[in-house]
């Protein structure tokens, strides 16, 4: 009998792969029509399990044995939804980043073990490969543009609900606080991780364009905006004006060609360079610092302090280069080091660069700089709509905000230990599921 030859070849993990294999069990085939529908609730079962591990990233509190919190145990709700249904239906996993997370890892077992705090070393150690399995879960689940749109709604939506949320139940303490004392605790305990993720969640709404209601998406964006104000972390603030830049011209550049978008960048440092004159000329830093608003007084008014104290950390934090070998002192070890010399700002470091550096050597930072340029890869690949596949290109219509939100990761990567961070992790499986299963092979003409 002459067979035809398929006009498509379906991808794996799809419903039709599913029906192939149906119609090869011999007794046990199952009916297409059963097919599908078994297919469609096995992979439900790992959208859903991930869409809660979503839900949880900004439950921080109560912490556990370490630093656990309720959003860990959502997210490994996830990669335990991810796992089964991956067992279940022989899904052939994609991996990103594993080269330099296996250079990471293994110069961070060798410091440990070779230094003073095996114990909190390979608790450190544990917490990355575990963060990793959180982004290799989102990425897989994320194999097609129905799933991966199914996961992008699940954050939007689940953001919206935690922006209002807090805003209305958390933030009126700040916004209602006295003139004197450090109120932003009373709005969260992780202030910047909490400011990363509503500035992240921005951008990614803005990419997927979700809710697609546009009164809606802005109201969600101006209390993902209030909120992440409340915070007062610089970082955060910082990273949003540079991410929505870098995202604008990049769109600029999509739509229009390289000459408008080089005049966009000119304009975009003039302000910045008139803005920074102003501050400076008139002390406005100084004037938020003695200003009656906990708001002004804990954002922009802390930007010098931050800034001296955040110097003298990292002149602290490597000058321990000169006491440790090149092998590092162990992850997780930077702020007992200080503590051991009586250092006047003992804490972790506050740079994913030079932690790297001083807590897993050479190869540690030879591993930071190995994973920078592959994310740096992955997000070009996913920065152009029309160079997407086109479901990837509808759940992502404007695909370039998600570059600022991997801007964002960076800004934060000089200022904090971003790479710790389970919401940065998540937006990296989500960029490397459209990097792997999202691209076309050429760009349509038009964006379409």
């Amino acid at each position: 009998m002459n067979t035809m030859t398929p006009l498509y070849h379906p991808a794996p993990g799809s419903a039709a792969l599913a029906i192939r294999a149906a119609g090869t069990t011999g007794a046990d085939r199952l009916s297409p029509a059963a097919a599908v529908r078994g297919a469609r609730e096995r992979s439900g079962v790992a959208r859903t399990a991930v869409a809660v591990g979503l839900a949880g990233l900004p439950i921080l509190q109560p912490t556990f044995a370490g630093n656990l919190g309720p959003a860990d145990a959502a997210m490994l709700l996830g990669v335990g939804g991810a796992l089964l249904w991956a067992g279940t239906t022989k899904q052939v996993l994609k991996g990103a980043y594993l080269l330099p997370l296996a250079v990471m890892l293994l110069a961070g077992l060798i410091s440990g073990m070779a230094g003073a705090q095996p114990g909190a070393a390979l608790l450190a150690v544990g917490q990355d490969v575990y963060l990793v399995l959180w982004a290799l879960a989102c990425l897989n689940v994320s194999r097609d543009g129905e799933s991966a749109g199914f996961v992008v709604r699940a954050w939007c939506l689940t953001s919206f609900a935690w922006a209002v949320s807090l805003f209305f139940v958390v933030g009126h303490t700040t916004l209602t606080a006295a003139s004197t004392g450090d109120t932003r605790l009373a709005f969260t305990a992780d202030t910047n991780g909490a400011g990363l993720y509503f500035v992240l969640s921005i951008f990614v709404m803005v990419a997927a364009r979700r809710p697609r209601r546009r009164l809606w998406r802005w109201t969600a964006i101006a209390f993902l905006a209030a909120d992440t104000v409340l915070t007062g972390s610089l970082g955060a603030l910082s990273g949003l004006f540079a991410g929505l830049a870098i995202a604008i011209m990049l769109g600029v550049f999509a739509r229009r060609g390289p000459a408008p978008a080089l005049a966009l960048i000119l304009a975009m440092g003039l302000a910045a360079a008139s803005g920074t004159l102003f501050v400076q000329r008139y002390r406005v830093i100084e004037g938020a610092h003695a200003s009656a608003s906990p708001i002004l007084r804990n954002s922009l008014g802390r930007g010098a302090q931050s800034s001296a104290e955040r110097s003298e950390l990292n002149k602290e934090t490597l000058g321990l280069v000169k006491t440790v070998s090149v092998l590092g002192g162990g992850p997780n070890t930077t702020e007992q080091q200080l503590r051991d010399q009586q250092a006047p700002y003992p804490k972790q470091a506050h740079n994913d660069w030079i932690a790297a550096l001083v807590e897993r050597g050479v190869l540690g930072l030879a591993g930071i700089a190995l994973l920078a340029m592959e994310i740096g890869r992955r997000t070009a690949a996913a920065r152009d709509p029309a160079r997407l596949r086109r479901p990837y290109a509808e759940v992502f219509p404007a695909a370039h905000y998600l570059v600022g939100g991997m801007v964002t990761i960076a800004i934060f990567s000089l200022t904090h230990e971003v790479l710790h961070d389970r919401t940065a992790w998540t937006l990296l499986g989500i960029v490397a599921a459209i990097s792997i299963f999202g691209r076309r092979a050429e760009p349509i003409p038009g964006g379409q």
